[in-house]
């Protein structure tokens, strides 16, 4: 088992509960009895629980618990448990935390935390996690609204109005325009939609839209002020809808109630009540902080551009705080980490003083500051945050050690990528399909007395749905279609379909669903892929295994270099994963 990047997270709770029947015991003999299974079960859990603290291995100077490894082989995800038993299964889970552990010592040795790029990913990281659990307990709670609230917003934003709407959408203002000048002149609003509208849906309606509020209109481009002025039957102007353009009118309204939205309004008004007390909240510890844009941090960002040589860009980044505040700074290089991040490539971000402020305003002062107050109250320090934040860290060094070790070091060329795909192109077809109408009866009989009334002109799933019969999912062209693997599931109606004549009512064919009914339309029959799509699968399957081939080098590299400082403890191993919960790991593998 090669599972060595893990998601670190808290310990899901477990308990055992022991049940028994007792019949004609006397209620002394009770007590007696349940003393004695208490006491057992109290004795079991501190073995069990110090078992679980007792280390199962050492790595160099690290220690490798048994509640490290248990709570591991819990969270691993059921298809990649191993399928081993005993002692063979305990030394497959332990081995994935040895090869973390050896992992992260490589990465140490090569110092890769310190590097800009992966020093500055896990700052903010970090950073991202302590301003959350700030914002859950300190600020959330804060954001309360009660049925007044709700009413308030209700009246003032005009929501108990709401406009029947209709509207043409077409490419280009003048397009619009010429509908318009033709609808003034006493064309037909429903005509004109049913001809032009860009959506085929609202040209079957006649261009209607249906009800709307002021809210729900502004999200299609309806501009508040036509929403509330605008006459009945009116024809807006050219109302710009993205790149297109649409024609509105309003031809009927009616009054909301606000029972109807009052669970959707409470959710966006406790949304943007967080966000309003975050905003002030980040300003107050922002100004507390005296947080600013220094000139030297302004005058290397600046010029970086003009840097000839990769050292001096990296000693321009390295050496400045772009900006301080009381009790830290933000380095120019960690700026242009999140500049990277955000995939900015306006000029004015690496030049222009104000741009620089609110950019950095934006993207990295409320993390920064939330999390500075989460530091202040000590949420770091708690157990659970501790573990993720300290698990988080490992799991950017694991990363990154094998992406250089493991990433960087295989390539695949065009040749042997061609050559892959010579050799294997059975891996490279599109599979032979067959589209087809279909109905599912209940049973065989009534298969059989539909099938002597179909003439197969029939609308069938119209059929299927007055009869309340099952239907299977279909594509666009309203059919259902199967490929060659779905002969596993369904090898009868696959071999059917195949015997089948185009056009023509066949069946009954028993499935899981049903007794089915069906009416071949077209058949394609197996076909390579195109070249493109077949070389980036090829691409992909070449690179995975050279990563894992180099990947188990690099491993056995490891292993041999560490060989002496490698101590496995077998029966604190034993201990930490017992047999009981070994053989709940297979079953639940074997289920799932």
């Amino acid at each position: 088992m090669r599972n060595v990047v893990i998601n670190t997270g808290a310990e899901k709770p477990r308990e055992q509960v022991l049940q028994r029947k007792y019949y004609s015991i006397d209620i002394g003999r009770y007590v007696a009895i349940w003393a004695v299974l208490a006491l057992m079960a109290a004795c079991g859990q501190n073995r069990e629980q110090q078992a679980t603290q007792e280390p199962v291995a050492q790595v160099g100077d690290v220690q490798i618990t048994g509640e490290q490894l248990r709570r591991f082989a819990l969270d691993v995800l059921p298809g990649l448990r191993p399928a081993k038993q005993g002692q063979a299964a305990r030394q497959d889970y332990l081995q994935t935390l040895i090869d973390r552990q050896l992992m992260l010592r490589a990465a140490r040795d090569m110092e890769l935390a310190e590097e800009p790029a992966i020093r500055v990913k896990g700052l903010l990281q970090r950073r991202e996690y302590l301003a959350n659990l700030y914002r859950q307990r300190d600020l959330h709670p804060r954001a309360q609204i009660d049925d007044a609230d709700i009413e308030r917003f209700f009246y003032e934003q005009g929501l108990d109005r709401e406009r029947q709407v209709t509207a043409i959408m077409v490419r280009t203002e003048a397009e619009a325009q010429k509908i318009r000048q033709q609808l003034v002149a006493g064309a037909s609003f429903a005509e004109m939609a049913a001809q032009h509208t860009l959506d085929p849906r609202v040209a079957e309606r006649g261009g209607k839209l249906g009800y709307m509020n002021r809210s729900m209109a502004r999200s299609i481009g309806i501009p508040n002020q036509v929403f509330d002025d605008q006459q009945s039957n009116a024809i807006s102007a050219p109302l710009p809808i993205g790149p297109r353009f649409h024609l509105v009118r309003f031809i009927d309204e009616r009054q909301a109630e606000m029972s109807s939205q009052r669970e959707f309004l409470a959710k966006g008004l406790v949304k943007t009540k967080k966000r309003e007390i975050e905003q002030q909240q980040v300003e107050l510890f922002a100004y507390e902080l005296n947080w600013q844009l220094t000139a030297q941090g302004l005058a290397n960002v600046r010029s970086l551009a003009k840097a000839q040589t990769e050292a001096d860009r990296q000693h321009l980044a390295a050496n400045a705080a772009l900006f301080t505040y009381d009790g830290g700074q933000v380095p120019v290089d960690e700026y242009l980490e999140v500049v990277k991040k955000h995939q900015v490539t306006n000029p004015a971000a690496l030049q222009d003083s104000a741009a620089i402020a609110a950019f950095a305003r934006r993207t990295i002062l409320p993390e920064l500051m939330l999390a500075e107050a989460a530091q202040k109250a000590e949420y770091h320090q708690q157990p659970k945050a501790a573990r993720w934040l300290a698990g988080a860290a490992e799991e950017l060094l694991v990363k990154a050690i094998y992406q250089r070790q493991v990433g960087d070091k295989v390539a695949v060329s065009e040749a042997e990528i061609d050559r892959y795909i010579e050799v294997h192109p059975d891996r490279f077809m599109i599979p032979e399909s067959i589209c087809f109408d279909e109905l599912i009866a209940h049973d065989k009989q009534e298969a059989q007395q539909l099938k002597e009334r179909l003439t197969g002109e029939e609308d069938w799933v119209a059929l299927a749905d007055a009869r309340n019969l099952e239907l299977r999912p279909r594509g666009e062209n309203g059919l259902v279609c199967m490929h060659s693997y779905n002969s596993i599931p369904y090898p009868d109606l696959w071999q059917a379909l195949q015997q089948a004549k185009i056009g023509t009512v066949e069946g009954p064919v028993q499935t899981r669903e049903g007794f089915a009914l069906f009416k071949v339309a077209s058949k394609t029959p197996a076909q390579p892929e195109p070249t493109q799509q077949a070389q980036q699968r090829a691409r992909a399957m070449l690179l995975q295994q050279a990563e894992q081939s180099r990947f188990d080098q690099w491993l056995a590299e490891l292993h041999m270099k560490h060989r002496d400082e490698i101590n496995i403890y077998e029966e604190q191993l034993t201990a930490a994963l017992p047999e009981a919960l070994l053989a709940s790991l297979v079953r639940e593998t074997q289920d799932n």
